[in-house]
């Protein structure tokens, strides 16, 4: 028989926690137990003084110590059992216009057999946070609270979720539970009215005229001889009878013109928060005009492509825009020149540290066929408008200088 020598294995290393896990450990703890850190400070500082005042014999140190250990201990009495709520959270709507009140109801109804003898609701609403103060309730008694939302900057308010905590009145426990999901309300920019097809530049109904044939369309172009599978009612009767065989209408194909907003988002593009929020509100009014002509439409960004499918989607994606660190112009122009190439109308909207002749400099490297309107926002300064070839810039000082500023560009 061969004896095999036993194999040596490197011991297992186990790595030291890390603060992170450390951190979610004591999240735990405290949701096993019911304690809080300020609980936890006051069971420490009574264990630490009944220590010394029966080390050093100090009645002082041990009767505060055992007043301490005995406030923790009544403290967790608060948090025996768990609450049974319906609880529901109400707005007036999903979105509003920046600026425009907004509120919302909280509403809990006590859905346990038993009494609900009150707690704490707390409710985050955007960066803030609201308590509300349950009061004792019967069984199926419901208490409603009316909130105020902030919406004096635009972007998306995250309400919820709700959480009601059942501890003492000293904060010393506490234990949360969860009754709703986060709701978002959506800050919608200012926006204008713009007049008429300002992608007007295309006044026909039908759209644009292109090189390529179609077997039914709307714009006429020539005849041809009858092929398997063509529609019978294009079929034009008094050729066919002079050639003696059948001759069928041939089309070319029209196409809507496609419209491309393109927003310069870059935050060195303009000078302060009010400025860039004056161009969101230009880009917006823009593609709200372009959807409502039914026209169809891409709405970029410096960085993103922005989902346009119905005006309200539209400014809820533009109500999430932020400034970033690249932007500019011209990596505006050039983003929209790689990404929509077959745009027949470009608006570029920038700020105020590009001027006029740089913006026209930029809008300059789209095609000839292209029409490009530049719009440079400068908050204060008055409306201007300069036009060379297919591009035509325009300067803005508020937003109620857009609609004229568009009419001019149209003429």
């Amino acid at each position: 028989m061969t004896l095999t020598p036993p194999r040596w294995e490197a011991p297992e290393v186990v790595d030291p926690p890390t603060t992170a896990g450390l951190v979610a450990r004591y999240r735990r703890l405290n949701e096993a137990t019911g304690m809080t850190s300020a609980g936890w400070v006051c069971l420490t500082a009574g264990i630490v003084s009944v220590g010394l005042g029966l080390l050093f014999g100090w009645q002082e140190f041990t009767v505060v110590g055992v007043l301490a250990i005995a406030t923790v201990g009544l403290a967790l009495l608060f948090t025996i059992g768990k609450p049974r709520l319906d609880v529901a959270v109400g707005l007036e709507g999903r979105s509003v216009v920046v600026g425009e009140p907004a509120s919302g109801v909280l509403t809990a109804t006590n859905a346990a057999e038993r009494r609900h003898w009150g707690s704490r609701m707390d409710l985050p609403v955007g960066d803030t946070s609201a308590s509300f103060t349950l009061p004792a309730l019967k069984p199926g008694e419901s208490s409603a609270h009316t909130f105020r939302i902030p919406t004096h900057n635009r972007g998306v308010v995250g309400i919820g979720p709700a959480r009601s905590v059942q501890g003492d009145p000293f904060a010393l426990t506490g234990r949360e539970s969860q009754w709703t999901q986060q709701t978002d309300l959506y800050v919608h920019p200012r926006t204008v009215p713009l007049p008429g097809r300002h992608t007007g530049f295309v006044h026909d109904l039908e759209g644009h005229a292109t090189p390529h044939l179609s077997a039914a369309d709307m714009n006429f172009h020539a005849l041809r001889p009858y092929a398997p599978g063509d529609d019978r009612r294009h079929v034009h009767w008094r050729s066919t009878a002079r050639a003696g065989r059948l001759m069928v209408k041939q089309f070319e194909e029209s196409r809507m013109s496609r419209v491309v907003v393109g927003l310069d988002t870059g935050r060195a593009s303009y000078i302060d928060e009010d400025e860039f929020e004056l161009a969101i509100s230009c880009a917006g009014s823009v593609a709200l005009q372009t959807l409502h002509a039914e026209s169809p439409l891409a709405l970029l960004t410096s960085r993103d492509t922005l989902v346009t499918v119905t005006p309200g989607r539209t400014l809820d994606e533009l109500s999430g825009v932020v400034g970033t660190t690249r932007g500019g112009v011209v990596d505006l122009v050039h983003g929209v020149l790689r990404r929509e190439p077959g745009a027949s109308v470009a608006v570029c909207v920038t700020g105020s540290t590009a001027t006029m002749a740089q913006l026209r400099a930029a809008c300059s490297h789209f095609d000839v066929d292209t029409r490009v309107i530049g719009i440079r926002v400068s908050l204060g300064d008055e409306a201007r408008a300069r036009t060379a070839g297919n591009v035509t810039v325009l300067q803005i000082g508020q937003l109620e200088h857009l609609p004229r500023a568009m009419r001019k560009a149209m003429e």
